[in-house]
């Protein structure tokens, strides 16, 4: 029981993070983020004025917005 406890807060304290750690991420600005809370792009969670963010939420906006570059097919035109 013990075990599967701690795996569980384990898995609570990974799947969160705070905005700073989702700027360095991503490489965007302060300003990109709170554009992204604000437009309901990007989930939130606030706490004493800080805002938290799931990965998983992160993982799905970047996968939503992922395209193949235009010089990726092989040299084909």
């Amino acid at each position: 029981l013990k075990e599967y406890q701690k795996s569980r807060i384990e898995r609570f304290t990974e799947a969160w993070i705070d905005g700073q750690d989702v700027m360095q991420a991503i490489h965007i600005s302060k300003r990109t983020l709170q554009s992204l809370r604000d437009n309901g792009t990007l989930p939130y969670s606030r706490i004493n004025g800080k805002f938290y963010y799931m990965v998983s939420d992160l993982e799905k906006l970047l996968e939503s917005n992922y395209s193949l570059s235009k010089g990726a097919n092989n040299g084909n035109k």
